[in-house]
Formats: structure tokens, sequence, C-alpha cells
């Protein structure tokens, strides 16, 4: 197995998944996307990430997706594989399928019971000692259920082939507590508005929805930021910020949201107990942005409300992205 760990890091878009009126898969639109972000020069891809709309999809529709992207991105950019099951034999039996299309894995166990963290940290042990691929824990508790605590992240980030996290909890300080105590870890924030507050403590890049709209600002913001170009980033911050409604609300007001978002991020506990649905606003948001996809999502994921084209609309110009005339 090469060696990918120097290669896991900045900006990394969650691929979404075209989907016709019938639900189909839509091969031809996920190679579009595709191209959209190898065009931005991103530093990789998350294929199957809960942006790709993971859960909705059967075995075999993964594995389609996951060999399609591999073979349009030839080993030009690494591939982070989500994997989302509820037991561990399944989550390793999935690995070793996909060994040959992805570089390294987005592990996420989801509790349709409830789960002691020592029978999870025993499931995410044995994936990662029998994963010819290393992993990537996905710390996403409105998600999965498993409201996990920093020095519980810290233990699973200790356990051998788990080499980093996306942490999509949103909260500040248990990032910075996660960090320290896991010093050198890969931590990806799932949310790249948040990865100049946490670069100096170690924050190597995003797992990003946001990235998946605008890849280019969002890899801007990354890299003036990681070169300490300060009034630049800013700049750049305030643009991607401005995608920030399209995928929660799309009515809502990106300078308030940017606000709840930093006073929620401070809380010693996590507000939000679910997450809200994004996919279907996010590809409409693409396909103003020419790319011959529909805003089709699998049922019973959340479609458009009335209103919300021409709401994502206006986001994406305030944000200064050039939208085609539809």
């Amino acid at each position: 197995m090469k060696n990918i760990q120097n290669e896991l890091k900045g900006v990394f878009p969650v691929v979404p998944t075209p989907m016709g009126i019938d639900e189909e898969l839509d091969f031809c639109g996920l190679t579009s996307c595709i191209d959209h972000y190898l065009k931005a020069d991103v530093n990789g891809l998350t294929i199957l990430g809960s942006g790709g709309e993971l859960p909705y999809l059967s075995d075999e529709e993964q594995l389609k997706i996951l060999i399609q992207s591999s073979q349009k991105v030839a080993k030009r950019k690494p591939i982070i594989v989500g994997v989302n099951t509820f037991s561990a034999q399944h989550a390793a039996a999935k690995i070793l399928t996909y060994q040959q299309y992805a570089d390294a894995v987005l592990l996420l166990f989801t509790d349709y019971y409830i789960v002691d963290f020592e029978d999870l940290m025993l499931a995410i042990e044995e994936v990662a000692s029998t994963s010819p691929l290393p992993i990537l824990y996905y710390h996403f508790p409105q998600v999965s259920g498993l409201f996990l605590k920093p020095q519980q992240l810290v233990a699973i980030l200790k356990l051998d082939n788990v080499i980093g996290i996306k942490d999509s909890a949103l909260n500040h300080c248990a990032a910075k507590k996660i960090l320290k105590g896991a010093a050198g870890t890969h931590y990806f924030t799932g949310l790249g508005l948040l990865y100049p507050q946490l670069i100096e403590a170690g924050c190597v890049g995003a797992i990003c929805p946001l990235a998946a709209i605008s890849p280019t600002l969002a890899k801007e913001l990354y890299e003036s930021s990681l070169a300490k170009k300060r009034t630049e980033a800013k700049v750049k911050h305030k643009q991607l910020s401005q995608l920030l409604p399209i995928i929660s609300k799309p009515s809502a007001v990106s300078e308030l949201q940017m606000h709840m978002l930093s006073l929620i991020g401070r809380l010693p506990f996590q507000m939000f107990k679910k997450a809200l649905s994004p996919h279907a606003a996010s590809k409409e948001a693409l396909r103003h942005l020419g790319l011959p996809i529909s805003s089709g999502v699998r049922s019973p994921l959340q479609s458009l409300k009335k209103g919300d084209s021409e709401n994502i609309l206006a986001c994406l110009k305030r944000a200064g992205l050039k939208t085609i005339a539809r």
C-alpha cells in the first residue's frame, strides 16, 4: 500500500450524486461534476460522502459510482471514499472491494441501537486492522447519533491505521481539544469556513459541501490561510460565506448564519441534534453554474421548495460566481 498520508491535506469537495427525475443515477452528470472539480485543481475528491447521498444508495450503486469516479480521476488526485454501515463486518467487506479505486476511507457508523463507546472502539479497531486503506473517522453526530466527547475521539485517533478525522460537529472548542490531544492527526473540518480558525491548531484541510459548489473559492481560502495572507483570506472567507444558506436554508441571510455558527461553535454542548439535507439545493447551485445536472434527490430527501432556486441564484451572485441564464 502506497503512503498516501502526505497527499491527504487541503480541499476535498464532497462530490454530489446526480440523478434523473426517475431517481436513477446520472453517470454523465457525475462525470461533469468531477470535471468541474478537476478543472479547479482541488487537492482531492470525496466520493460517497454524506453530501453524495451515501445512505440512500444501494451497495451496488455505491460501487458503480466509485468505479466511474476512479476511472475519470485516473490517479490524478487522491480519492477518499465514504463507508457508512451498521456493522464492522459490512464495513470491512466494502473496504476490501473498494481498495483498488480509492486512497483512503471515511468511516461512519450509525446507531440503530444504542452503542456503547467501548463497543464502538472495538468495531473501529476491527475495521482499521483489516483495512488495506488508511481510515479517517467521520464524526457527524447529527447524522450518526454518536455524540462523542473530545477525549473519546482522541482515543479513536490513537488506533492503528486511523490516521485522522473529518469533524462535522462544527464545535470550535471541541475541535481544538481534539487537535491538542491527537497532535499530528489528519484533522479535516466539515466546513471550509472554519479552516482559518483551526489552521494554527493543526487542521490540515476541509472535506466540505461548500467546496462542492465552488471548489475554486474553497481552495483559494485554504491557500491564502495557509500562506497567512490574512487580508486575502478575509475576502475569500466573505465570498464563500455567501454560499452558506445553500447548504442550510436558502432563504436565510448569510451574515446571520455566520453569526449563529460562530455562537454555536463556542457552546460546550451540541445545540443541533439532526442535520438538514442540502442535496437538492447544492445540485441546483451547480445547475445554475452551468453543470448539466438536475436537482433531483432520492426520496424522502428534501426537494426544492418554492422560491429556493431564486434564493440559491442570489447566493451565487453575491459570492461573485458566474451563473448561466436559464
